[in-house]
């Protein structure tokens, strides 16, 4: 008899629990859409060099972090050095 109540009262105790779980509202939204480099940083390294330039230039701590999965920072070998 008293395995039963066990049994019983831990079946009570986890449809109690699960009960407990939801509505939170789902207010979470989607994710922002990434913040990735624009199609002329890949193209050459002027338009890379311009492009880092350009994130330098604005000194926001508020930006969203660039996204660089995947993206592959053009080489010119044959170019002159640039400033920075």
């Amino acid at each position: 008899m008293k395995p039963r109540i066990t049994r019983m009262a831990l079946g009570l105790a986890i449809v109690t629990l699960a009960a407990c779980g939801g509505g939170g509202g789902g207010g979470g939204g989607s994710t922002p859409a990434a913040n990735t480099p624009p199609a002329s940083a890949a193209q050459s390294s002027g338009g890379f060099i311009d492009y880092l330039q350009g994130i330098v230039a604005t000194q926001d701590d508020t930006a969203l972090p660039v996204d660089l999965d995947g993206f592959v920072a053009p080489t010119d070998d044959s170019g002159e050095p640039a400033a920075l």
